[in-house]
């Protein structure tokens, strides 16, 4: 007769359960330290260190202490919300972006047959042209940005396509998009083809969407903080990120790096244009005393 299965494996005696307890114990090390030699495989203890070879640091020290690996996905979807009154677009990206363009462009002008275009940040559908002065003293050069529009025949979906093949060129450093909500397939489409071709992509999009599921790696949802006496701050949540969820908000200084770059550029311009109306002013000048001189002599022939 046949035993039990529960039985028929279980170890004779004492003897024989210890030897199996320490022969598991030994095993375990070995499967763990196995796991960590598999490239691609997500280990839930260790989420904020492990994806530091892609991502950008977003020059933002409480943000980075906060995101997955310390820094923006460099090959992926971010998906960040903001109600309509709060456009901190460049105020939250500027120093990343800004370290990154100008890294590419070192690397570019170091090539051996000399590129003659740098690689650009597409901007699809901004609700504003940016202010080049401002991203130019920033470190980010005119010629580095790309702006695409729809016209306005053309259906609201074909934007999600100009970021599609955006993030396929390879003279493309990061795609900004400002686009309405699109369906899970289309955002599905975005997320694979911006970590396909390992491109960031931020998508803009309005608190409306906070309820729909997202296969970005990284949402974000922002707001202005209250103003306080000493300074405005921008309020951060994390909706969604691979790590433990984050109860409170992140907080952000706007004072010490979203106005710095704008004041100087408006102090640069105005320099600029008075030194043009001084000089300026200089040719009207000489002009005018050749006019006399010539006048003089003229009246002097003529008598």
């Amino acid at each position: 007769m046949s035993l039990p299965l529960s039985v028929s494996l279980a170890p004779a005696n004492a003897a024989g359960r210890s030897a199996c307890e320490e022969g598991l114990k030994r095993a375990r090390p070995q499967g763990a330290e196995a796991l960590q030699d598999i490239a691609g495989v997500w280990r839930g203890a260790d989420w904020h260190a492990s994806q530091r070879s892609s991502t950008w640091p977003t020059g933002h020290a409480a943000l980075d202490a906060e995101l997955p690996g310390g820094g923006w996905p460099a090959r992926g979807l971010t998906e960040v919300l903001q109600p309509a009154h709060c456009h901190a677009e460049w105020a939250l990206l500027l120093p990343a972006l800004a370290v990154q363009a100008g890294q590419a462009k070192a690397a570019d002008q170091g090539q051996p047959c000399g590129r003659l275009a740098t690689r650009k940040i597409v901007l699809v559908q901004p609700p504003y042209l940016p202010f080049a002065p401002s991203l130019q003293a920033a470190g980010i050069a005119p010629e580095q940005l790309c702006c695409v529009y729809k016209p306005p025949a053309l259906p609201a979906h074909e934007l999600a396509w100009a970021c599609e093949q955006a993030l396929h060129c390879r003279d493309v450093l990061a795609v900004l998009a400002w686009l309405p909500s699109l369906p899970a397939s289309s955002l599905r489409r975005l997320h694979w083809a911006a970590a396909s071709q390992g491109r960031p992509l931020w998508l803009w999009q309005e608190l409306s969407v906070q309820q729909q599921s997202t296969p970005a790696a990284l949402r974000l949802r922002l707001d202005k903080a209250p103003q306080t006496a000493q300074e405005n701050a921008l309020q951060i949540q994390i909706l969604k990120r691979r790590g433990p969820t984050l109860e409170l908000p992140i907080q952000l200084s706007l004072s010490q790096w979203a106005w710095a770059p704008i004041l100087q550029a408006q102090a640069s311009r105005r320099a600029a244009q008075s030194a043009e109306a001084a000089l300026l002013m200089q040719g009207r000048v000489a002009q005018s005393l050749d006019s006399g001189v010539a006048a003089s002599l003229h009246g002097a022939a003529s008598v």
